[in-house]
Formats: C-alpha cells, structure tokens, sequence
C-alpha cells in the first residue's frame, strides 16, 4: 500500500510570491518526492500549468525570467511589434463616447482618466498560445491527460462560486485563474465572466482531495487572509469586500503544509525570481525529513526526466494553416484572414506574432482573442479568432485646462468601418483664446503582409502668440 502512495501537490495564489513554488518542487524533485497531481490557483495555477505541462525547473524560471513573461505580466507590447503606421494619430481627449451604427441603443462610454483595467490584455492574449497549445494538444483538452494531472480553479463572480476547470483550453483555464480584479481583465469561458480563483478558494485542497483523492498533499502557501480593515487603508477594504476567506490548512492526517511568510515581497514584484525560488527551496529542504517520513514512494531523476522526454517527444511542432474568424462579417473576415496569410499556406510562430500585433494595431478593431487547436490531418494547427471590431461612430471631448491663457477645449468626431478594407473619415477641432483648429481627413487601408494606406487631410490653423498668424496644411 506504501509503495503505491500517490501525492498531490497544492499550491496557493499570492501573485508573484507564488515563483516560490518553483523552488519548492525544484527540493521535491532533487529528493526523488513524486508528484503525481497538482493543482493551483492565480499564481500557483501558471507554476502548476507549467509543471503540468512538462516544463523542468530550470524552464519555468527562465520562462519567468524572460521579457514576453515581463510583458505578459505589465501588459507592454515589444518595440519590435508596435505598428504605429496602422495608429491613427492621438486625440487629447478625456472621455471618448462610441456606438455602433447599425444598434444606436448599444452605446459605450470610455475615459483615459478611469481603465476598466491596470494591465492591457493583448499581450496576455497572445502568450498563452505558445506557452500552452501544444500541450493542450496532446491532452485534447483533458487535463488529466498532461505530462501531469492538473486543477486549476476561477471564479464566477455573478453565481458567487469557484469554477474548476477539468478540462477545455488550457491557456484560457490558467488565465482565468490568475485575473486579479480591476488589474487583469476577467475571461469569458461557456458564458461566464470568470476572475482570479482568489477570491472564493486560494488554496485548492478541496479540488486535489475530491477530483484526485490522493494518499498524501504537500501544500505550498504564500498568500493569506486579508487583515481587518481600518478607515484609511481602501486597499484593504476592497480585498476584504471582493475576497472569501481561504482556509489555508491541510489536516496532519492527509499530508505537509510548507506556509512561507514574505512581508518583503510585493504582490506584483516578479523581478525577484531567484530569490523566491531559493526561499522555497530551503524551506522545503528543512522540513525534507518530515516528507519523507510521511511519503515513503521515491521517483528517481531518470524516471521523471524519462516521463517528460517521452510527454515533450510528442508535441506537435507549433505551425499554423488554416485561420478561422468569429464574431465579424463575411467581408472582415476577408480582411482579417488576409492580414494572416494567403489561401492555404503554412505559416510559422513568428509570423502569426507578426500578424497579430500587426491587426491589434488598428483602431477599428478592439479585441483579438487567438486559440490556436491542433488539427491531426493537417499536422499543423488551425487559427481560431475571436474578434471584436470597434464602434463606427466616436465621439470625443478632451482639451488642456491651464492657469494661463493657453485654456484649450477639444472636440473630436469620427466615422470608421471595416469591410474587405479598412476606412476612416474624422473631423477635429479645436477652441482656445491662443490656438484654434479643424481638422478633416479620411484614410484608406488594404490588408496583405506588407501594408499599405492612403490618407488625405485638411488642417485649418488660426493662432495668436502675441502676433498672430495662421496656415492652411
């Protein structure tokens, strides 16, 4: 009975605390402790997916080391994919006031002083799809399938209940899990609007107990209930309104708890991974003795190495034929597709980033949500894209509000469409006791690879810095 021990490694949430994680597997693995399930939420949700995934310990920090997991985490696109040509040219407005032409009640209020969210979500729309589809592709979508068996959990905000995902896209399970409210944007997955699996189970016990009914849990726990608010500290307040309290205990009788205590590191702080991992490491290695006692199955290094070279031998290179297009017409489908690729040919990672970055760019389109699926009589993977245009008509109101006579007010009218080419016509002016201004334009885009636009306009000047003058552009 011992010999044939099974263990579940939990792992909380706890935002970039959570890479201590890493380091607590990397003492299992050196002590030959087997890992047989793992599940996590937020943060221990990235660093289980990995590990479940087949990812070494040596993968996972260098994968959080690196700049696309820096740009995942800040929401910064790479200088390299910015594709301002396909910008229009910046408003100074403070409030932007859209809606669809064809459905006038569907009206959308924006301000740059308010985000719905801290951290842009484009980039983390894109990272998930090398970091997790060849994977998912093995498994088919069953994560008890992976190099490991695997939980992770989110929640639903509206039914006010934790959502466990079993199976589905695994990129999207682990991103749900990890969208901390109001600096990640939430995740739609079977109609529901999912958060961070935080704010009703930050410590999945209950999921590793009932879906894998292991002999033994090892828990690793970085987080902890938020403390009693006080007037002044809002933080706190809305941590305690948004967030049920976890019971972050494992029982003696079902296995180890490792609890870290990290007042010196910062919730997003994701610059100091070594330091967290070694953390995590010593401490697991202090309590080596106490595992082993209550674990006594062992798993050599050539075993798993062997187990994840047989799992990692089987991913299907990442290439991409085929490109699929929901939630746009016929016409901008056409668009978009050709911005991809031509007919039927293969294209590659790299020109899928190109491709991608390159269609977000665009002012007319307000979200591009990429899922790439393995399909096995190609060999290569199918490019499923949900897209979102944006409103044709805007209206916007901004200006410069000054202690001196530079007061300006702004007002900004725009039309744009996408069809199988995209098109654009706006109007601006703008009103000062200095300067004041119109502007009318209109610009005309065609898709393929290498793209091009045509774009005329008309500038009315008329300013008066102490002398006076104006010029037509």
């Amino acid at each position: 009975m011992l010999q044939a021990q099974k263990v579940g490694l939990v792992l909380s949430g706890g935002g970039a605390k959570g890479i201590t994680h890493i380091g607590v597997i990397k003492a299992l693995e050196e002590n030959n402790i087997p890992i047989d399930y793992v599940a996590g939420t937020s943060m221990g949700a990235i660093v289980g997916g990995m590990y479940a995934m087949g990812f070494t310990v040596d993968e996972m920090i260098s994968t959080i080391k690196s700049n696309d997991f820096k740009l995942l985490s800040t929401g910064e696109i790479d200088a390299n994919y910015k594709y301002y040509y396909r910008n229009s040219d910046p408003k100074p407005a403070f409030v932007e006031v859209s809606f669809n032409a064809h459905n006038i009640d569907s009206i959308s209020l924006k301000s740059a002083i308010l985000p719905t969210n801290i951290v842009s979500p484009r980039q983390m729309d894109y990272a998930f799809v090398p970091l997790s589809s060849q994977a998912n592709a093995i498994a088919r979508g069953d994560f008890d399938k992976l190099f490991i068996p695997f939980r992770c959990v989110a929640s639903d905000i509206y039914n006010k209940e934790q959502v466990i995902f079993r199976y589905g896209v695994l990129g999207d399970a682990i991103r749900a899990s990890l969208s901390y409210p109001f600096m990640f944007k939430p995740v739609v997955i079977d109609n529901r609007l999912l958060f961070d699996g935080g704010i009703f189970n930050n410590f999945p016990v209950d999921v590793m107990r009932n879906d894998f009914k292991p002999d033994v849990m090892i828990g690793s726990v970085v987080a902890h209930n938020p403390r009693k608010p006080d007037q002044r500290d809002i933080l706190v307040q809305i941590q305690n309104m948004i967030m049920t309290r976890t019971d972050y205990t494992i029982p003696k009788k079902e296995g180890v708890l490792l609890r870290f205590n990290m007042p010196n590191f910062k919730l997003f702080d994701f610059s100091r991974v070594d330091e967290m991992v070694q953390l995590g490491y010593d401490s697991t290695m202090k309590h080596m003795d106490e595992i082993k006692a209550r674990i006594i199955r062992r798993v050599s290094n050539e075993e798993i190495n062997n187990k994840r070279m047989s799992f990692k031998g089987r991913l299907p290179e990442l290439k991409f034929q085929h490109v699929e297009v929901e939630g746009v017409d016929s016409l901008q489908k056409r668009y978009i597709q050709q911005v991809f690729h031509n007919k039927n040919e293969v294209f590659t990672l790299k020109e899928f980033k190109e491709a991608y970055f390159k269609l977000i760019s665009d002012d007319k389109i307000l979200e591009v949500i990429p899922h790439a699926v393995y399909n096995s009589s190609t060999g290569n993977f199918d490019l499923h894209l949900n897209v979102k245009t944006q409103d044709h008509i805007k209206v916007m109101l901004g200006g410069n509000v000054s202690s001196s006579t530079s007061n300006q007010a702004y007002f900004g009218l725009s039309f744009q469409n996408l069809t199988e080419y995209a098109q654009s016509a706006y109007v601006d002016a703008q009103f000062g006791k200095v300067y004041n201004g119109l502007g009318i334009g209109t610009r005309i885009e065609m898709p393929s690879q290498k793209s091009w636009y045509v774009k005329m306009a008309v500038i009315l000047h008329n300013f008066d810095y102490f002398e006076g003058g104006s010029a037509i552009l």
